[in-house]
């Protein structure tokens, strides 16, 4: 999961966001929006790859804890939005990868910890 989310996931984020915005229903339009996409957004799903990828490749729970809390901060951001703007079937779909990505890192950092006690 780091791996896609830090590599291929990212990268489509960073170098085409205009493509993969437009998947989703978001229209990029000047520097602005697209500075956005690729710091916010790509950059984001690259740092919790990375992190992931340190919690297990490490074995340190905290990293893995850390993408727990980042994406049960984006379900939050999401459960808002839907009250505010209204629900699509793709902000379903990114909640539930959002909520998986949260349960197994949380799971696995739990595992961790059990282990080395």
């Amino acid at each position: 999961m780091g791996v896609l989310l830090a590599l291929p996931f990212a990268l489509r984020w960073m170098f085409a966001p205009a493509a993969t915005a437009g998947e989703i229903g978001i229209s990029l339009s000047g520097p602005a929006a697209f500075s956005h996409m690729r710091g916010d957004t790509g950059g984001a799903f690259f740092a919790v790859g990375a992190l992931l990828l340190l919690g297990v490749f490490r074995r340190e729970p905290g990293y893995l804890e850390a993408v727990a809390g980042i994406m049960i901060g984006i379900v939050a951001g999401r459960l808002l939005a839907i009250g505010l703007d209204g629900y699509q079937p793709q902000i379903g779909i990114a909640m539930g990868v959002e909520l998986v990505t949260a349960a197994a890192a949380f799971v696995t950092a739990r595992q961790q910890r059990s282990a080395t006690a």
